[in-house]
């Protein structure tokens, strides 16, 4: 299991806007919308995207057998592009997400929630790994290893948490203090966001037959 890192080169707020809309698109449920957002983010951020569909292989591939069995192998391509969109999100700074939701009016403390958990996220598939290749030293059979990994799993979210909320109170950390740093917008930004919003008017006007 790879881990993930930070910063995958867009501005947060871009990022942010950019995932939205393609959201909208993806959730067409058609296959051509779901090609073009999976290209965009390959083009987008290549080593990112494909980092991020590595780490939920685990997860997609149950979702692809069981596709195959009750017929909704057309969902499929829905699914990765949602993924490949979750990748751009993965990739921003933390601290950044939150400043960035507070620059759209999101209360601080509903952002700084949402920034720890993305700070979470990031350290538990860190942790994941971890816990995966010291796993992989024993000779378990796949249930104990399966049952193994999610005991560990459990303690060590409970322990990170504990640890981040004592950590929080013991800086004073003022949850309702609205603070704004962002980065200006560069050129790859604004392509981004044009390409997102190009795939969503296209996904309006093919629907109504334009």
């Amino acid at each position: 299991m790879r881990s993930l890192n930070y910063a995958n080169g867009f501005e947060a707020r871009t990022c942010i806007t950019s995932s939205l809309i393609l959201t909208l698109s993806v959730y067409s449920f058609r296959i051509d919308v779901a090609l073009l957002v999976i290209a965009l983010t390959l083009v987008a951020s290549p080593r990112k995207t494909l980092r991020f569909l590595s780490i939920t292989l685990p997860f997609t591939i149950p979702f692809v057998l069981a596709a195959f069995l009750l017929g909704g192998v057309r969902k499929i391509p829905t699914v990765f592009a949602l993924i490949c969109v979750g990748s751009l999100l993965i990739g921003i700074q933390p601290e950044r997400f939150g400043y960035a939701l507070m620059y759209f009016r999101i209360p601080p403390r509903f952002a700084y929630s949402i920034s720890i958990a993305v700070r979470m996220f990031h350290v538990l598939v860190e942790d994941t790994r971890r816990i995966v290749e010291l796993l992989r030293t024993e000779k378990l059979g796949r249930f104990e290893f399966v049952s193994r990994l999610l005991k560990s799993l459990s303690a060590i979210a409970v322990l990170r948490a504990i640890s981040m909320a004592e950590v929080l109170y013991s800086r004073g950390i003022d949850l309702d203090r609205r603070v704004i740093v962002c980065e200006r917008p560069k050129l790859r930004d604004y392509a981004l966001l044009l390409s997102s919003i190009s795939i969503l008017l296209y996904t309006c006007l093919t629907r109504s037959g334009l």
